[in-house]
C-alpha cells in the first residue's frame, strides 16, 4: 500500500475557487500538475511552500490529506494530479479549516479510473425504450421541436420544470440567469418548482415582506454577538466551518478584542450565551454543553409550535420593557405594530396566562421562555444586548412557514437586534446562493407543480440539476405517478409495430402527437449522473459541474461574491447549464422564425452568449440602478452585483466583494458589510409588522394521524449529516463516505427502542399512509421520547417518502419536518443489507 500523498511542485498551475457544497463557502486553492512530476517535502520544492519533512502542527499547520488529492484527465488526454486545499487569505475559513465535505472535493472530480467514471458524457435519447447516445444537434432538435409543439397546442403551462435556484456546485449566477430567462421570458411558464420544494416560491417571504432580506448579517456578527439563537439550525453538522471558525471562537472567548473594537465605548463584553431551539439534541448542542453548560439553553418545542415560542418570548421582552422603543417608534409602522401588540403579543392578557398557555402548546417550560427572553434582550447595564438569530430548515420547513418566519424576525426587530455589529435575524442557508432571474410569471401563492403532475397535468417536465424522486414531498407517490406517465409515453411511441420514428423531426412530431392523445409525460433531465429521476427520462443532457466551468456565487453568512475558477475539462461533450438553455432557446427561436411567428421568436432572443462571463454580465444588467449611497443600497436586491466583472473578481481573489454592490460616482464598486443600519428594505424604508394569528392547531393532513396515535405513535423529523451532502450524488461514489453511512438511518430514543425491541444497528421500517422507508437504527438520546429523527436523503432512500401533502396556504412551502409514523423492526442487519444492495454503477454507456 502506498502511504505517500503526492505534493504539487512549485510550478503547479494554481486556481482559486470556493467549495462546491454548503452555505459557508470556504475558500479553496486548486493545484494541478502532470502526473508523476511531483514536488518535494522541502518548502522550496512544493507549491504550498510548507515544510513537510516533519509533521504539520495540529490545527495551525497547512492542511494536506489524502482525500484532498486525486487525478484527472483532460480533453487533451493528459493525466494530471490535482490537489484541492483550503485557501490562505479567506475571511470565511480563516484558519484554513475545512469540513468533511470540502476536504473531499478532489474525490468528486471526474476520472475514468474512479467511481466518478459514470458521469454523463453525452446526450442520451430514449429509443426503443432504452437510452442511446445521440449528438447535441439531435438532442436539441428533438427538445426544441417538442417544446414548440406542446407550447403551441396545449399552452405554456403544459411545460413544467423542476430547477435549481442556488449557487455553488453547478449553479451560480450564470446558470440561474439562463434557466430563468428560458423558463420565464422564453417559455413563459408558471409551472416551475424549485429543486427542494413543489412550487416557485421563497422560503422566507415572511421576512422579506417585513422589509428584511434573509441574508443581511455577516459571519463577523457570529464573532461579535452577546447571545446567539440557533433556531432549527444544527450549525456544527450543516455549516461546519461557520461554527468552528466564527461561533466557537466567540464561545471560547477568543474574539474579545474584536468585540471591544466594535462595541460602544464602555459597553460590557460578556461571554457568549447560546440558545438552541430544536426538538432534538444535536451535535451542536452537545459540543457547546461540553464546554460550558451554564451558557447554553436548550428549548425543545413540540413539532410545529415554534411560532408560539417566538411570540411568547416576544411578550416577555415587551412586558419587561426590554424592547427597542426608539426603533419601534421611528423605523416601523405604528398601526401595524398595534395590531401585532394586541394580536401576537396578546398585550391585554396577563403575561402569566400567556406563558402558561404557550407552555401547554409547545412543551417548553415557562421559566425557559422567560430565560430565553432575558438572554436575548435584557440590557447589559445601559447598553442594548447584541443578539444574532440564525435559523434554517427547522424553521423554513416548519408548519405555517410564512407566519413562523415572520414571528422570528419580528421578535428580533422588537429587541433592536438588527443593523448593529453582532445582531441580525437571518438564514444560515443550506447551499450557497446565486439568484438572478427575470420575474416569475405566475401567481402568489404559486401552484403546486408536483401535485399538478401527480394529478396528470402537464405534458413536458424538464428537471434541471435536482433529483425529485428523492427530494420532493410525498416522493414515493411522486415517483410512482411519474414512472407510470413516462412509461405510458414510451409505450405509445413504440405502438403495435414496436418501431419508432427515426429522424429527429419525425421523432419529435410523434412525441407531440402521443402527448396529445394520452396522459403520458415527456421527461427531460439535465444532470451530472444518471440519477433515479433520470433513469425514467426520455432525454438526458450532460451538464458540466463545479471546476469544469467558471461560475460565481455568494455564501449565505456574508454575501461574499467570488469567482469559482475552471481547473479541468468537463467529461465528454458535457456543457454548462447556461449553454444547454442557450442552445435550446436559439433553436426554438429559429423554429418560430421559420414558421413566420416573429412575436414568439423574439421571446427567445438574447441567448447568443459565448462565455460564462457574458451570461454573468447579462444577468447583472437586470438589477436596479445601483449608483446609490449607503442608504440607497439598503433597498437593493440582496444579490445585486452590477458593475462587477470577472477581471475584478480575479483581482479580489478570496477577498471577494459583499453584495449588494453599489457604484460610486467615480465608478468604483463598493460592497455592503451588513444591512439595515439606516433603513429597512421595504419601499418606504419601514419595518412592517403582521399579526400572525397565533396557534391554530395542526392541519388536517397531519391531524388525522394524531387522531389515531395508537397506529401512528411517533413524530418524524428529518435533517442532514455532516458526512453526506444532499442526495449523495457525489458521495455515493466515495467508498469511504459510503462505508461510514452505508444506509439511510433513523435515530430512536433508548426508551422507544426498548419498546420496539430494537437495538443499535438493526434494520427498521418506518411508514405511514404516504410511503415507506427502510433504515438502520441508531439508538441515542438525540430525539425525545415519541419522536424519530431520519436522515433526510441517502442514495438508498429518502425520508421524503413519508412527508404529508400539507403546504402552507400563503407560500406553498411543505412541512417536511412534521409527519406521524409507525416503526417496526425488520429481520437482518446492516451487513446483510449491504450484500443485497449493489453500489455498482452499471449503466455507464461507455
Amino acid at each position: 500500500m502506498n502511504d505517500l500523498v503526492p505534493l504539487p511542485p512549485s510550478d503547479a498551475t494554481v486556481t482559486q475557487t470556493v467549495c462546491q457544497y454548503c452555505t459557508v463557502g470556504c475558500g479553496y486553492t486548486v493545484y494541478t500538475w502532470p502526473e508523476g512530476r511531483d514536488g518535494g517535502p522541502a518548502p522550496a520544492d512544493n507549491a504550498l511552500g510548507a515544510d513537510f519533512r516533519t509533521p504539520q502542527a495540529a490545527l495551525v499547520g497547512v492542511p494536506y490529506t489524502a482525500p484532498m488529492v486525486s487525478t484527472i484527465e483532460g480533453a487533451d488526454g493528459v493525466r494530471r494530479s490535482i490537489a484541492i486545499v483550503p485557501a490562505a487569505g479567506s475571511d470565511i475559513n480563516r484558519r484554513r479549516d475545512h469540513s468533511a465535505r470540502g476536504g473531499a472535493n478532489a474525490q468528486s472530480t471526474y476520472s475514468r479510473r474512479r467511481q466518478t467514471a459514470d458521469r454523463l458524457t453525452h446526450p442520451l435519447l430514449r429509443i426503443g425504450n432504452q437510452l442511446e447516445r445521440v449528438s447535441w444537434t439531435e438532442a436539441i432538435e428533438v427538445l426544441a421541436r417538442v417544446l414548440v409543439g406542446v407550447r403551441d397546442r396545449d399552452g405554456v403551462d403544459a411545460i413544467c420544470a423542476k430547477a435549481f435556484d442556488h449557487g455553488g456546485g453547478g449553479g451560480g449566477f450564470e446558470n440561474n440567469f439562463a434557466v430563468g430567462k428560458l423558463l420565464f421570458t422564453g417559455l413563459g411558464t408558471q409551472m416551475v418548482g424549485i429543486h427542494n420544494r413543489p412550487a416557485y416560491n421563497s422560503e422566507v417571504w415572511g421576512s422579506r415582506d417585513r422589509g428584511v432580506h434573509e441574508l443581511h448579517y455577516t459571519a463577523e456578527d457570529a464573532r461579535l454577538c452577546d447571545t446567539l439563537f440557533l433556531w432549527g439550525a444544527n450549525s456544527f453538522e450543516t455549516a461546519t466551518v461557520f461554527f468552528t471558525e466564527h461561533i466557537l471562537p466567540n464561545f471560547q472567548g477568543e474574539t474579545t478584542a474584536e468585540k471591544r473594537a466594535s462595541f460602544e465605548p464602555g459597553e460590557a463584553v460578556e461571554p457568549l450565551r447560546v440558545v438552541v431551539i430544536d426538538p432534538r439534541r444535536t451535535a451542536t448542542l452537545t459540543l457547546l454543553e461540553s464546554l460550558d453548560p451554564a451558557r447554553v439553553l436548550h428549548l425543545r418545542p413540540n413539532p410545529g409550535t415554534d411560532l408560539v415560542v417566538a411570540n411568547a418570548i416576544a411578550r416577555v421582552v415587551w412586558e419587561k420593557r426590554w424592547h427597542d422603543a426608539t426603533l419601534v417608534a421611528d423605523r416601523t409602522d405604528p398601526t401595524e405594530f398595534e395590531a401585532y401588540r394586541l394580536g401576537d403579543l396578546r398585550a391585554t392578557t396577563p403575561v402569566a396566562r400567556v406563558l402558561a398557555e404557550a407552555s401547554a402548546i409547545t412543551g417548553v417550560p415557562s421559566a425557559d421562555l422567560e430565560r430565553a427572553a432575558a438572554w436575548m434582550s435584557k440590557p447589559k447595564g445601559k447598553a442594548r444586548r447584541r443578539t444574532l438569530t440564525v435559523y434554517e430548515k427547522g424553521i423554513i420547513w416548519n408548519l405555517r412557514n410564512y407566519d413562523t418566519v415572520s414571528s422570528l424576525v419580528q421578535l428580533a426587530v422588537l429587541g433592536g437586534h438588527i443593523g448593529r455589529p453582532g445582531t441580525g435575524c437571518g438564514r444560515q442557508g443550506g447551499h450557497q446562493e446565486g439568484y438572478v432571474r427575470p420575474d416569475y410569471p405566475g401567481t402568489r401563492p404559486p401552484p403546486n407543480v408536483d401535485q399538478h403532475l401527480i394529478d396528470g397535468g402537464g405534458k413536458v417536465l424538464w428537471v434541471m440539476g435536482t433529483n425529485p424522486y428523492l427530494t420532493t414531498p410525498r416522493a414515493q407517490r411522486y415517483r410512482g405517478a411519474l414512472h407510470a406517465r413516462t412509461t405510458a409515453l414510451s409505450a405509445a411511441l413504440s405502438g403495435p409495430r414496436g418501431g419508432e420514428a427515426g429522424a429527429p423531426e419525425a421523432r419529435a412530431a410523434a412525441i407531440v402527437k402521443a402527448l396529445g392523445d394520452g396522459k403520458g409525460l415527456f421527461l427531460v433531465v439535465s444532470e451530472l449522473y444518471l440519477t433515479d429521476t433520470a433513469r425514467d427520462a426520455h432525454l438526458v443532457l450532460p451538464a458540466a459541474g463545479w471546476g469544469e466551468m467558471e461560475l460565481t456565487s455568494i455564501n449565505c453568512s456574508s454575501r461574499l461574491l467570488r469567482l469559482y475558477g475552471k481547473f479541468m475539462d468537463p467529461p465528454g461533450v458535457a456543457v454548462p447549464d447556461w449553454e444547454i438553455c442557450a442552445r435550446t432557446a436559439r433553436r426554438m427561436g429559429a423554429l418560430y422564425t421559420a414558421a413566420g411567428k416573429a412575436t414568439e421568436a423574439r421571446r427567445f432572443a438574447g441567448f447568443d452568449w459565448k462565455t460564462g462571463e457574458d451570461v454573468f454580465l447579462a444577468g447583472g444588467a437586470t438589477f436596479p440602478d445601483n449608483h446609490v449611497d449607503e442608504v440607497g443600497a439598503e433597498v437593493l436586491p440582496c444579490e445585486t452585483y452590477a458593475g462587477v466583472d470577472y477581471a475584478l473578481l480575479r483581482e479580489l481573489g478570496q477577498r471577494g466583494i459583499q453584495t449588494p454592490v453599489r457604484r460610486e460616482a467615480s465608478g468604483a464598486v463598493v460592497g455592503t458589510r451588513r444591512r439595515y443600519t439606516h433603513r429597512f428594505g421595504s419601499a418606504d424604508g419601514k419595518f412592517h409588522w403582521i399579526a400572525t394569528g397565533g396557534w391554530t392547531g395542526y392541519p388536517t393532513e397531519v391531524a388525522r394521524y394524531l387522531d389515531d396515535q395508537k397506529t401512528w405513535p411517533f413524530w418524524l423529523t428529518t435533517g442532514r449529516s455532516q458526512r453526506l451532502w444532499q442526495t449523495g450524488y457525489h458521495d455515493a461514489r466515495n467508498p469511504e463516505k459510503m462505508a461510514e453511512v452505508p444506509l439511510p438511518y433513523v435515530e430512536l430514543h433508548p426508551d422507544d427502542a426498548v419498546g420496539l425491541g430494537v437495538t443499535a444497528g438493526d434494520l427498521v421500517e418506518v411508514w405511514n399512509d404516504e410511503g415507506n422507508l427502510v433504515a438502520q437504527a441508531r439508538v441515542l438520546d438525540g430525539p425525545p421520547r415519541g419522536m424519530v429523527f431520519a436522515l433526510q436523503f441517502h442514495p438508498f432512500g429518502t425520508s421524503n417518502d413519508l412527508t404529508s401533502s400539507y403546504t402552507d396556504p400563503k407560500t406553498t412551502i411543505p412541512w417536511y419536518k412534521g409527519a406521524r409514523v409507525a416503526v417496526r423492526k425488520l429481520a437482518g442487519d446492516v451487513l446483510e443489507a449491504r450484500e443485497l444492495i449493489s453500489t455498482r454503477r452499471t449503466n455507464d454507456f461507455g
